[in-house]
């Protein structure tokens, strides 16, 4: 089988700056709707979108410094109802970003996955939030 071209259809951020308890939101929540947000960043229909989400056959995932996940890619996975061949969870490193978008596109161009989602995120003003809740408490 020929090598297939990596191409990058969607992308999506989202920042939370907000100190406001109520406002608070891990980075699982974070990357979630980050992910659904590169997934309209395709310009897909809504339907197609679905489709494509579905399709997720790889997910790698920056690992937080906020929060501890014992299992961060399948957290997702769940919520996003896929079950892809190919999950990681990094090491902490700041090459960790660029490190797993390579091996994507090399998945991608040797045939062995479709769409892959790579990401990560943090929770910092979250963290912030809370310890400066709990500091009042005291």
């Amino acid at each position: 089988m020929a090598p297939t071209v990596p191409v990058v259809i969607g992308v999506g951020e989202i920042v939370n700056r907000s100190l406001k308890l109520e406002d608070g939101l891990e980075p699982s929540e974070l990357i979630l709707r980050a992910i659904h947000n590169a997934l309209h960043d395709a310009g897909l229909s809504q339907a197609d979108q679905s489709k494509l989400q579905s399709s997720i056959d790889s997910i790698a995932v920056v690992r937080t410094w906020t929060w501890p996940y014992p299992d961060l890619p399948g957290l997702l996975c769940s919520n996003l109802g896929v079950n892809p061949t190919h999950k990681e969870y990094t090491d902490h490193g700041g090459n960790q970003p660029g490190r797993i978008f390579d091996e994507a596109a090399r998945r991608i161009a040797q045939n062995e996955c479709k769409v892959a989602v790579v990401t990560g995120g943090e929770a910092l003003a979250s963290c912030m939030c809370s310890c400066s809740t709990n500091r009042q408490s005291d």
